[in-house]
């Protein structure tokens, strides 16, 4: 089933190199013969020039590959649930049925934070069984339990939508974006992993699971670094920052020097640079002093089932 597989990405100004390299990884890891359609969601604060190296490395690679442009808005969602690490981007994801042409009938969702060392083929031809999505479990029986109680889930399986096969179809007819975004305005005060916490709640009972080499965690023990999987650099810090001092940094770079963002290193002098990056994440954000208050000032507070 050698079609054009089609990707979707959501970028904004903060995590435009891990576009970058989450595209160039796909495309040299994927077989050279089938043709892929990159679907590139802008936040509207992404540069002309960033914007203009994104699309050249899809339209200067050397195999079959495309790529689309659509604009994300996110002012009419500022209201809902952000931190300083998750951004109202992540909400684009709720709006997949109306940022992508309706002839996209199936997609591969995958974060900016990600490297590709397995081919997409694989995952763009497994069965979903009928369900609306494929994605890979979020830690162990014990997190999941954890994830159900807070959020009032119907059964004790938690997804990480950093990577997800998602048929559009049934997305579509069961309006799963517009009532993810329904459980953000319901339970805001709850959502810790905000867009992925709104999902988890709207796909109760209607996502399988996944091999986790789909997904997998740099900080995770057993990782290793020839593991043909997908690398994904949750968390902070990120490899673009300073301050980063988690595993396969590597990776990121040896994919980032295949982009027009080649050569690019954070600015460090005498580690002048980390430090600066680690004072800044330190400090509280507007977003996250509102979210405390509004958790504060909800009844039940952040155990109460909704």
């Amino acid at each position: 089933m050698k079609d054009k597989v089609h990707i979707v990405l959501a970028t904004d100004r903060r995590c435009v190199l891990g576009c970058a390299v989450s595209m160039q990884s796909i495309m040299d890891s994927t077989d050279p013969s089938v043709p892929l359609h990159f679907h590139l969601i802008f936040n509207q604060d992404v540069a002309a020039p960033h914007r203009k190296a994104l699309e050249r490395t899809v339209r200067e690679a050397r195999r079959p590959a495309e790529i689309s442009v659509a604009e994300f808005d996110p002012e009419p969602l500022r209201h809902l649930t952000r931190s300083k690490l998750i951004t109202h981007t992540a909400y684009a994801l709720c709006q997949l049925e109306v940022l992508l042409p309706p002839e996209v009938v199936r997609c591969i969702v995958v974060d900016c934070d990600v490297v590709v060392q397995r081919d997409l083929l694989e995952l763009w031809n497994t069965d979903l069984g009928g369900h609306t999505v494929g994605a890979v479990l979020n830690g162990d029986a014990q997190d999941c339990a954890q994830h159900q109680e807070r959020l009032g889930l119907s059964e004790a399986r938690y997804f990480n939508s950093g990577v997800l096969l998602v048929d559009l179809d049934r997305w579509r007819a069961l309006r799963v974006g517009p009532r993810a975004l329904e459980v953000a305005e319901r339970i805001g005060p709850r959502l810790i992993l905000h867009d992925q916490d709104a999902l988890n709640h709207a796909l109760q009972g209607d996502w399988i699971g996944i091999p986790g080499h789909w997904n997998r965690w740099v900080i995770l023990p057993d990782l290793r670094r020839d593991d043909s999987a997908v690398f994904h650099y949750m968390g902070a810090p990120k490899p673009w920052h300073a301050d980063y001092d988690r595993p396969f940094p590597d990776h990121f770079f040896h994919h980032l020097d295949r982009t027009p963002f080649r050569g690019w290193r954070p600015w460090n002098p005498g580690g002048l640079g980390a430090r600066f990056s680690r004072l800044r994440r330190g400090l509280p954000s507007i977003a996250g002093i509102v979210r405390v208050l509004r958790l504060r000032m909800t009844p039940g507070r952040a155990g109460a089932r909704p």
